[in-house]
């Protein structure tokens, strides 16, 4: 059978089809050409990559601060051109010795360590102890190929419930006293450590008037930041001072002018040359009244010198 020629509504039908079809694709491809850029999938930028892992700090490492003794009498290394280090012995913890004679270690690995000095015909080693975070003080004596602790203040670490306390062993050097017992402020020096003396010092086996140039004691107490001690306790010799009580002894002239206080006070001071003589209540008076002492009587004191450098006389005797 012959094929039936289009009518005109078939053809217009066929060309409304294929004209909506046209329009979907090209609303479609609007679509995607018109997506949000923030919806569309990115690369990782470089900032939100992990960063590098930084690298660990030995947060158990300790501090050393060490002053040394030994190649200088004077105590000035820059004066007398003097280079030293000081190095922890397998680590990169190093330290250039100052004009002073200081140097500071940081980042110490706690346990036995070797601090090696090294310079000026120095070749010298030092085992130490370290605990972790601890800050240690020390005092070294070096010369050649020997170096000895002279002063640990203190190898405490956080956390352990141990002050920082040191603990000193000499006799006190001469011309250091300062201060005074009765403001509580008496300083002096054993070796090179400064001991600072407050209210709250026990002082055992030795009166504080009764120290002096060259007295042995024992101190205790919490190191300072400048490296001084500041004590809980001055320890003497009892024996020592027993002795100093007794070995004065003065021979001489009241001199005129110096005679004050009264007996009836038991206050009655004078004067042997340039030496004030005290007497208190426990002054023997012998062969002679404290009333009958006057200027120009020629009389023997025997007692302990005080920290002012008087006597409280013990005895006091005339001469003829």
């Amino acid at each position: 059978m012959p094929l039936k020629e289009p009518t005109m509504y078939g053809q217009h039908t066929d060309r409304l089809l294929m004209f909506v079809a046209a329009m979907a694709v090209a609303a479609s491809a609007a679509g995607c050409s018109g997506q949000d850029a923030s919806k569309m999938p990115t690369s990782p930028s470089p900032s939100s990559a992990a960063a590098a892992p930084s690298t660990p700090v030995n947060s158990a490492g300790a501090t050393i601060t060490g002053t040394v003794i030994g190649l200088s009498a004077a105590s000035s290394f820059q004066a007398q051109g003097i280079t030293l280090t000081v190095t922890v012995t397998g680590t990169s913890s190093m330290s250039t010795v100052d004009g002073r004679g200081r140097f500071t270690l940081t980042n110490v690995p706690a346990g036995r360590i070797d601090l090696h000095f090294v310079g000026n015909g120095v070749d010298a080693h030092l085992p130490l102890d370290v605990a972790e975070r601890a800050t240690v003080v020390i005092t070294v004596r070096v010369a050649g190929h020997d170096a000895h602790l002279e002063d640990d203040h203190g190898n405490q670490g956080p956390g352990n419930g141990q002050p920082n306390t040191a603990e000193l062993e000499g006799r006190i050097t001469a011309g250091s006293l300062a201060g005074s017992c009765a403001a509580h402020n008496l300083s002096f020096a054993v070796g090179t450590t400064k001991v600072i003396t407050n209210a709250s010092t026990v002082f055992k086996d030795a009166r504080c008037e009764a120290l002096k140039a060259n007295t042995e004691v024992e101190v205790k107490g919490p190191r300072q930041s400048d490296g001084s001690i500041l004590a809980t306790s001055v320890e003497g010799d009892a024996e020592e001072e027993d002795e100093d009580r007794n070995e004065v002894e003065l021979k001489g002239t009241i001199a005129a002018g110096s005679v004050g206080g009264s007996c009836a006070a038991n206050s009655l001071s004078f004067k042997i040359g340039s030496t004030v003589v005290k007497t208190n209540a426990s002054t023997q008076f012998k062969d002679a009244a404290c009333a009958s002492l006057k200027a120009g009587d020629s009389v023997e004191v025997k007692g302990a010198r005080q920290a002012d450098n008087s006597v409280l006389a013990t005895r006091v005797e005339p001469k003829k």
